[in-house]
């Protein structure tokens, strides 16, 4: 029943080979405040305010699945802080493992290592190892951005994240974009997937009393649409609103009283005001008890 939300990396390279590169910029940019999710590009950033990207023992971790407005970020949480420090864990976790959510992906190859993580002032320099980064001009920047997002969540100080490759500045990374300059955040409606379930995550554990469904949204109108899904059979749905329309990045949430505990699918969408097409989704598998 669950509605993939990615294809397999080879697949995804034939097809981001005809794309066109999405925006990366090698300028710095103000730095929003610390609950502010951004991505990297030469356009100025707006000002969103999400759920904070990094929580008391947790890692913000950056993956990436296909929507109908092509490749878009969404976020899971490493709940724990590794040696030697946030930042290299936040970025060795996003390389060398895989999400929860069976639905996210990373474009990064699987032998990818981070070499080292050194900080100077607001920037951030990644080292990295991999063989082939094999992915069109979309794939690329969508890839960088995992790296931008993950290293500004995990150290606020850090607004500028340059990427060397074996100790040497490249000129590209997979052919496609300049990787001569540091890379900065941009607007989250950019980068990001226009609806997120941040509550309950994939897998949570969550009380049937005074449920609430969250997340966070950059939607026409602020509209959200939702589902509920108990042993493959809709059991509730409806709609709201997030705080402000997009492009704005703001939360919202609903709560769904009548639930008995088990095991449950939670569904959240944005669909086209034009033709009613599914324009983006997030799903998870949550237990109520």
């Amino acid at each position: 029943m669950k509605s993939r939300k990615y294809v397999a990396i080879t697949a995804l390279s034939a097809l981001l080979l005809v794309v066109a590169v999405a925006g990366c910029s090698t300028n710095p940019i103000p730095r929003p405040t610390p609950t502010a999710t951004q991505s990297f590009t030469s356009t100025p950033m707006t000002s969103v305010n999400p759920s904070p990207t990094r929580t008391s023992g947790a890692l913000a971790q950056y993956w990436v699945a296909d929507t109908a407005r092509g490749f878009r970020l969404y976020r899971e949480f490493l709940n724990a802080f590794l040696e030697p420090d946030a930042l290299t864990a936040a970025l060795t976790n996003l390389v060398s493992k895989k999400p929860v959510d069976p639905d996210y992906v990373s474009l990064w190859p699987t032998d990818t290592k981070i070499n080292s993580v050194k900080v100077v002032g607001n920037l951030a320099t990644i080292d990295l190892t991999f063989s082939r980064l094999n992915v069109g001009g979309e794939g690329e920047s969508l890839a960088i951005a995992q790296l931008v997002w993950t290293a500004t969540a995990a150290d606020y100080k850090v607004t500028r994240v340059a990427i060397t490759r074996d100790g040497k500045t490249v000129e590209s990374l997979a052919g496609h974009v300049d990787a001569t300059k540091p890379f900065t955040r941009a607007p989250a409606y950019s980068v990001v997937a226009p609806v997120w379930i941040t509550y309950p995550g994939e897998g949570y554990t969550a009380y049937v009393d005074g449920f609430t469904l969250e997340g966070m949204a950059s939607t026409f109108e602020a509209n959200v649409a939702w589902k509920v899904y108990k042993d493959g059979k809709l059991v509730k749905e409806g709609s709201t609103t997030a705080a402000e329309a997009g492009p704005a990045w703001t939360k919202w949430s609903v709560k769904i009283p009548g639930l008995s505990p088990g095991k449950y699918f939670f569904m959240a969408a944005e669909y086209s005001a034009k033709d009613g097409s599914l324009v983006a989704q997030d799903t998870h598998n949550a237990t109520l008890e």
